[in-house]
């Protein structure tokens, strides 16, 4: 449920943007990528907290076929795995999802994507049903080529089309958020230091549904969230493959209420409104 760092996101995890990767003036490219961390919780980026009871392990793989002008086609899965799991999960596979998208360039700097993504529960019969989703993102790639700085000020419109709701107690289908965010970068010799930061805003219905008993009237504004995040290349790995590890801290305010009362039903009555992932990981790509 609830992942939607995929695709053309995944790409910058391995250091490439989308018209990057075409040769240019050349034939159609093939590139993989994948990411493997492990968290203490796992937190959406729309800040729904679905787990808070052992180690989680988040998988993240996939392919990307890029046209000669530049336009990328993304395919592949998200894994959500819970060892040590409690509360309402019933397996260690906490949610599996898939996605395809699109995603090139339509002004010099400026990326224009879509994807689709249906999340599935991991836990039958108690979590959620397949919820589908589309998701359309406009990215700014700023920032000089030589320059080690850059912002990268993103938006993303999240239309949850049906099925069950995103966040718990919001409106099941027929909804949306948008996440308005950045990622400011400093590129240094041998390693990357970033900081994503982001906040999410939308009708107050998509948190908080009127027919849902539980849910109270809530307010616009989902969640914002900032961190810290650090990786360097692993440099013995050569050829046209490549790969980096990380170390990240994210911190999530919980603005609106009806995530904090979901956090409760997922999380054995917790009700924080503050939340901190600490994560290490591995990415990589061909």
């Amino acid at each position: 449920m609830r992942k939607s760092i995929f695709g053309i996101a995944a790409i910058a995890l391995c250091g490439w943007s989308g018209t990057a990767l075409a040769d240019e003036g050349g034939d159609w490219s093939l590139h993989g990528f994948g990411d493997v961390s492990v968290k203490n919780d796992y937190i959406t980026p729309r800040g729904l907290v679905v787990t808070s009871k052992g180690t989680t392990v988040q998988v993240l793989d996939g392919l990307v076929f890029v046209s000669p002008g530049g336009i990328a086609i993304t395919a592949g899965t998200w894994t959500d795995l819970n060892p040590g799991y409690g509360d309402g999960n019933i397996t260690a596979v906490n949610e599996f999802d898939f996605f395809v998208g699109v995603s090139g360039n339509v002004a010099p700097r400026l990326e224009a994507g879509v994807q689709y993504v249906q999340f599935v529960s991991g836990q039958p019969s108690v979590a959620f049903h397949d919820e589908r989703n589309i998701e359309f993102s406009l990215k700014y790639h700023d920032g000089a080529k030589d320059s080690p700085v850059s912002i990268k000020p993103y938006a993303k419109f999240f239309w949850a089309v049906d099925g069950d709701s995103t966040v718990v107690l919001g409106k099941k289908g027929g909804t949306f958020d948008i996440e308005l965010g950045a990622e400011p970068t400093y590129a240094g010799e041998g390693f990357k230091l970033s900081a994503p930061t982001w906040i999410t805003v939308g009708p107050k219905t998509y948190w908080g549904a009127k027919d849902n008993g539980l849910a109270v009237e809530g307010q616009n504004f989902g969640v914002v969230s900032t961190g810290l995040k650090a990786s360097t290349p692993l440099s013995f790995i050569k050829g046209g493959a490549g790969a980096s590890v990380y170390a990240q801290a994210q911190y999530y305010h919980l603005i609106n209420d009806n995530l904090v009362i979901a956090q409760a039903l997922l999380n054995g009555g917790t009700s924080s409104r503050d939340k901190l992932v600490v994560a290490v990981g591995l990415n990589f790509g061909f």
